[in-house]
């Protein structure tokens, strides 16, 4: 589970450009025809492309690896006060995001630090975080410059 964001009117455009591709494999598979190993790959690099974070699409996990939980944040306190009834974020609830979040300090959890990689140091971490920031704020800004609005399933 998590929190998943898309800018409303790129991510229908970018369904769409994948609807015949994405319909013919689900016909195949409704029809119980087994894909091939290259057809498999074809579909979950389509689908990779589709949800690739950051695009039209971010994503934020509800564990500790959030992000918004990093910066002291939560999607369902924070955010969900600022959406209209169909669970979007207005162009000015959306900048309003970007400036609580754009300076917003970030702390590793005991949490995140026991489940990272062996490999990680606490500056990974840190790292990690801060490249997970700015691709939220990157992709709110997005929103706003190209005059989209951003669906929150939350």
């Amino acid at each position: 589970m998590g929190a998943d964001l898309y800018m409303n009117r790129a991510y229908d455009e970018k369904c769409a450009e994948k609807k015949e591709t994405l319909d013919s494999f689900g016909k195949a598979k409704g029809n119980g025809i087994e894909l091939t190993q290259a057809q498999k790959q074809h579909m979950m690099d389509v689908y990779d492309d589709l949800y690739k974070q950051g695009d039209v699409y971010f994503r934020d996990s509800y564990n500790s690896g959030s992000v918004m939980w990093a910066m002291g944040m939560s999607w369902w306190d924070d955010v969900v006060p600022m959406l209209d009834q169909d669970g979007n974020l207005s162009h000015e609830d959306t900048l309003k995001l970007v400036n609580m979040i754009t300076d917003a300090p970030i702390n590793v959890s005991t949490d995140f630090l026991e489940n990272m990689p062996d490999e990680w140091t606490i500056d990974d971490a840190q790292k990690y975080f801060r490249e997970e920031q700015q691709k939220l704020v990157g992709f709110l800004k997005r929103a706003v410059e190209t005059d989209d609005t951003v669906g929150c399933s939350l």
